[in-house]
């Protein structure tokens, strides 16, 4: 089955934070209507804080970061980044925020998830900087290795209900793009005339995380983007479109 053209089609992407949206910019250069609604806000946690529960950051072989959000915290450290200490990351998105604060990223996970992001760490300890609600697949995958890590969480995540507005961009839309599980837990919120409209559009999960949440609260799912990038979402709603 060929993919399908996005020209003129409305796509609703549901995602957490205010940072810039790649995706959406990728999809409207493509042709689509893409908008953009937020399912989370982020509130950083106070900079002497974070700084004071990661101590002497030279102490640390790799730092992992498995979002833009964790990556902007790396600013507090980016003046007198430690020259043995390697940063990886989880997708493009995130090592451009790296990238931002003029540090180099030394491993990208070429899966886009954060167990992936795991074997490409080779030694410890690591320091991973996280969202209070991070999942613990990275520190599992590297504790099975031997690895040590210490986990610091910078920033944290509430979920937004989905308002008159935004519930009715995503009910109009040919297509949804979730990405994060928090997009699939705010389709769910919704009353149930809606949900059961929201069911029948092709919904499009960024990476396996929200593809399993989303499995687990029994939200169908038309495809998954293979990569953290705005291509792969195209060609993972172009293959969801024809279906």
């Amino acid at each position: 089955m060929s993919p399908r053209s996005l020209t003129g089609t409305s796509v609703v992407i549901l995602r957490v934070g205010d940072s810039p949206d790649a995706v959406a910019d990728g999809l409207v250069e493509k042709g689509a209507v893409a908008n953009t609604v937020r399912v989370a806000t982020v509130s950083d946690r106070a900079d002497h804080d974070v700084a004071a529960d990661v101590g002497a950051l030279n102490r640390f072989a790799w730092v992992a970061v498995t979002s833009a959000n964790a990556a902007r915290r790396l600013a507090l450290w980016s003046a007198r980044w430690p020259s043995d200490t390697r940063i990886g990351a989880v997708g493009p998105a995130t090592l451009a925020a790296i990238g931002a604060l003029g540090l180099r990223g030394d491993a990208v996970a070429s899966e886009g998830t954060a167990a992936d992001l795991a074997r490409h760490i080779d030694a410890g300890p690591v320091l991973f900087l996280a969202a209070a609600n991070a999942r613990a697949d990275l520190v599992h995958e590297l504790a099975s290795r031997g690895i040590e890590v210490a986990t610091v969480v910078a920033y944290d995540v509430e979920s937004v209900p989905l308002d008159p507005d935004a519930r009715a961009l995503v009910l109009a839309s040919d297509a949804i793009v979730a990405m994060a599980p928090s997009a699939i837990d705010a389709l769910v919120s919704m009353d149930e005339r809606a949900r059961r409209t929201a069911r029948g559009i092709p919904l499009v999960a960024f990476g396996p995380s929200t593809e399993r949440h989303a499995g687990r609260l029994g939200w169908p799912i038309a495809s998954v983007a293979s990569r953290r990038d705005p291509q792969a979402v195209a060609d993972a709603l172009g293959v969801a479109l024809a279906r």
